[in-house]
């Protein structure tokens, strides 16, 4: 039995403006905080402009059953062991350059990781070009988002994004990437036809470093009403003996979004903002760029001064796995160290999810998920998944933890869990 998982070694850009998740996730946080400032209709944030640097120790890990941490950057799972962190910051006119790096004991082996990094200008007119590894969300959604999402580690890319335009009776603006995904991608445990896939890559029909590249066209209408469309493609790569993927290995997801505020329902909860929001999108297994078979997603956010609450549901996309793989696939599909590049538990996996922020004793933060996660499917099994995490600031820096735990009912056999745990304690050197 593997020893109690446990996280990070860790530091921040940590005098950020609001609280950060646990283990080296102030990307998550990030992402968190620009979801909340949508809903609230406050002008977001800029980008700190200061030098940070921040050391910590802490570990990471998992037993038992797939439990993804959501939010946790694939650590846990890609990213385990105990050990010693680095993270820093640095900003010059248009220049930011930051990383995060983490050096962990798994059992006789330590490795070291780039967890995130970031080489990026930004001019003064708004355009961004960035050579990084971090995390990002496409689509709404608990699970971080439902294109791309937190839950899986960041993959390095080149990536872009313009400033906003006053067009067609809105205001438009775009962002885009492109990236390689790593050579030997495990097939993720949370893929239904897992089996099938894994004969599949034993016959050497699996392919390495596939490109993922993908945009995203956001317009705002007025000021409560936010529209979205975008596309993630993933194609080329190479076998096993290093011939060149075929044209019919390439795969493309799709998402078309709204998110509306709801001022009303604000004054009525006595809260700051409301927000709901509304998705389709689609993993075709073709070429094509299309939103069927759909995946539907919806759901409304509630935000106070020190409270927010948000639920959401999320169906699952219609598919045929065929029990044999018969020509060169990716068969680890929209993944990454075996995490789920989308939705945390896979796209067929049908989902309703509640989330709590809430303060704490001490002047601390923390958060509660809840998932209740069900399949179309009778030969996939229904599962609970609980997520809780916690963080105080202390005078040196900054401490907390993160538990996730999953249990998946299983006909016919005794209850099966699975748990990822994380702590850390950081400190701020400057």
């Amino acid at each position: 039995m593997r020893r109690w998982p446990f996280l990070l070694a860790v530091m921040g850009l940590a005098t950020g403006l609001c609280a950060q998740a646990p283990m080296l996730q102030d990307g998550a946080a990030t992402l968190r905080q620009a979801q909340r400032t949508w809903t609230t209709g406050e002008e977001p944030l800029p980008p700190l402009a200061f030098p940070s640097l921040e050391v910590g120790l802490g570990g990471a890990g998992s037993e038992g059953r797939y439990a993804p941490l959501v939010g946790g950057e694939g650590l846990g799972q890609a990213v385990q062991g105990w050990g010693l962190g680095l993270q820093g910051r640095y900003v010059s006119g248009g220049w930011s350059v930051a990383a995060t790096a983490l050096g962990l004991r798994d059992g006789e082996m330590t490795r070291g990781y780039l967890l995130r990094a970031e080489i990026a200008y930004r001019w003064e007119s708004g355009w961004r070009l960035a050579l990084e590894q971090q995390p990002f969300a496409w689509g709404a959604g608990l699970g971080g988002g439902d294109l791309l999402g937190d839950a899986a580690r960041p993959l390095p890319r080149l990536s872009w994004s313009t400033p906003e335009a006053s067009l067609l009776f809105g205001r438009w603006r775009a962002e885009g990437f492109a990236g390689r995904l790593e050579a030997d991608r495990p097939i993720p445990a949370w893929i239904p036809d897992r089996e099938a896939r894994l004969a599949a890559q034993a016959g050497g029909l699996d392919l390495r470093r596939p490109w993922l590249y993908g945009g995203m066209l956001r317009a705002a209408f007025g000021p409560v009403l936010e529209a979205s469309l975008g596309s993630v493609r993933m194609e080329g790569g190479e076998d096993s003996v290093g011939r060149a993927a075929p044209a019919s290995s390439a795969r493309t997801w799709s998402l078309m979004e709204v998110k509306v505020r709801i001022p009303a329902l604000a004054r009525f909860a006595g809260a700051r903002g409301a927000a709901i929001h509304l998705s389709r999108s689609a993993a075709p297994g073709s070429r094509a760029l299309t939103l069927t078979p759909a995946r539907t997603l919806g759901g409304f956010q509630l935000v106070w001064d020190l409270w927010d609450l948000a639920v959401d549901y999320a169906g699952a996309a219609p598919s045929d796995h065929p029990e044999t793989f018969t020509q060169p696939i990716y068969l680890a599909g929209p993944s990454t160290f075996g995490d789920s590049l989308g939705a945390a538990f896979g796209r067929e996996a049908i989902t309703r999810t509640v989330e709590l922020g809430m303060p704490l004793f001490l002047e601390g933060q923390g958060r509660l998920r809840g998932v209740r996660g069900t399949s179309a499917s009778p030969l996939t099994p229904g599962f609970w998944f609980l997520q809780g995490e916690a963080q105080w600031r202390t005078p040196t820096g900054r401490i907390g933890a993160s538990l996730a735990s999953r249990r998946d009912e299983i006909p016919g056999s005794t209850v099966r869990w699975g748990w990822t745990f994380s702590l850390f304690q950081s400190f701020r050197v400057f």
